[in-house]
């Protein structure tokens, strides 16, 4: 098993070939993955990561360097006869998929009777998955180009419903809040919906950056993966999880986020007649733990920003186990 670089993103090569090399490639992509995070939990453990590096680490990464991978990913795809029309078809059904979350979410609170000041917080911190800045890297490591590209449709949806329905859920209790212009502005303005936007210019345009500038954006976007791995494991310290877990409130949003709405995403998919990766987009966008950006709009909104990120953290700390997991069963079943 050989650790290659492309782009930046890890890659495993494997000297075997068939299911053997697959599962292989697979895992060894996992245990990069998930070794990284350890190395942020670690060094932040031991307070060489302090707290505000972590949050100043974390918007560098949302401002730059993500926004840079994806544009050039997107700005150099060769993109095939039918594949624009399957992002669309993604990011159709990922709108309708949201919108049953979003009614999922705000029934599962009120038949769970959640207090009425915490409701909004649970609802989208079950709804909103971490399918943007968790969600880019590991996918285009399990998935690649296409899948790369059919995930930046759903995390769009991420994006406009986080800004949407996450913002009214939150105010839904609120008088003296509505949603406003600048929301919407938040909306057209975020980092990686521009850099999207701009790579299919180019693509359609057939413009292509100046060398020195090509390599400058390529050497900010092959930071992403590894940094931002390390960033979630240095989010994970100093959370007791055995005591989180005993809290009815952050242990149903995480279970429901991690387990019960990727099997119900599953069964919605499976049987409609829509190219496999497609599926298997869907599906796996739906794995991926509570969104970072979900917290940050509690703390925006003045909610309990306290529960969001507990909820993040143990959603986070299942992913561990779940997105190998998943990983091969989308393999099994759908690819």
């Amino acid at each position: 098993m050989q650790f290659t670089d492309e782009y930046g993103m890890i890659v495993v090569k494997c000297k075997h070939d068939g299911e053997q090399g697959r599962i292989l490639k697979l895992y060894g992509q996992f245990f990069v993955i998930f070794a990284l995070i350890l190395t942020g939990y670690f060094f932040s453990k031991i307070n060489i990561i302090s707290e505000g590096m972590s949050k100043g680490l974390y918007k560098f990464l949302v401002c730059l360097p993500l926004p840079c991978f994806l544009f050039h990913k997107i700005a150099n795809m060769e993109i095939e006869d039918g594949l624009l029309e399957e992002f669309a078809l993604t990011f159709f059904l990922s709108l309708v998929i949201f919108t049953f979350y979003g009614f999922y979410a705000f029934w599962y609170a009120k038949i769970r009777r959640f207090p009425r000041e915490d409701a909004g917080v649970a609802e989208i911190m079950m709804l909103l998955p971490n399918n943007g800045y968790m969600g880019f890297p590991i996918t285009y490591i399990v998935f690649g180009d296409i899948g790369l590209l059919f995930m930046t449709a759903s995390n769009i949806v991420t994006v406009l419903t986080t800004f949407t329905y996450g913002i009214f859920a939150l105010r839904r209790t609120d008088t003296d809040k509505k949603f406003s212009f600048k929301i919407m502005l938040k909306i057209i303005s975020n980092p990686m919906i521009l850099a999207v936007a701009a790579g299919f210019a180019c693509y359609f345009l057939n413009v292509r950056m100046p060398g020195p500038v090509d390599t400058y954006i390529v050497y900010l976007g092959s930071i992403c993966t590894p940094l931002i791995m390390i960033v979630i494991g240095s989010f994970l310290v100093g959370t007791n999880v055995l005591h989180v877990v005993k809290d009815r409130m952050v242990l149903e949003p995480a279970v429901n986020k991690i387990l019960v709405l990727p099997v119900l995403t599953f069964l919605l998919v499976i049987f409609l007649p829509i190219p496999d990766m497609v599926k298997a987009i869907l599906v796996f966008a739906a794995v991926f733990p509570s969104a970072t950006v979900a917290v940050l709009i509690t703390g925006t909104e003045e909610k309990n920003t306290a529960l969001a990120g507990k909820i993040f953290v143990l959603s986070t700390a299942a992913a561990v186990i779940t997105l190998p997991i998943a990983s091969e069963l989308i393999y099994l079943l759908i690819l």
